[in-house]
């Protein structure tokens, strides 16, 4: 059930990202715990949740043809490849939403 709910809350947290940016994700996490205080592994579904919607949402962009000028001029700033960096963003997304989730789910 936990890889259920983690992507179920993916769905969420992937339209809220494409509609309202990225700071839904925190919300979308800490709604959720909302929702499933006092619950084991809340936390946990809605970080593996927001890193799936995230690496789905970056992987999904390497379709349009604009990603390979914006790869470039990442990879002109940062000195590291461009999968790197989008781990890295799939990272943070995880963060978020569990660092909100952890914060909502125990108070």
């Amino acid at each position: 059930m936990l890889i259920i709910r983690a992507i179920l809350v993916g769905a969420v947290v992937a339209v809220a990202t494409w509609f309202l940016g990225w700071w839904s994700v925190p919300l979308t996490g800490a709604v959720y715990a909302l929702f499933r205080r006092g619950q084991d592994h809340a936390v946990l579904e809605a970080a593996i949740g927001a890193m799936l919607a995230w690496g789905a949402l970056l992987a999904w962009q390497t379709t349009n043809p604009a990603y390979g000028r914006l790869r470039d001029a990442i990879s002109g700033v940062f000195p590291v490849p461009a999968l790197v960096l989008m781990i890295v963003a799939v990272l943070f997304a995880g963060l978020l939403a569990g660092s909100a989730a952890r914060l909502t789910h125990e108070s």
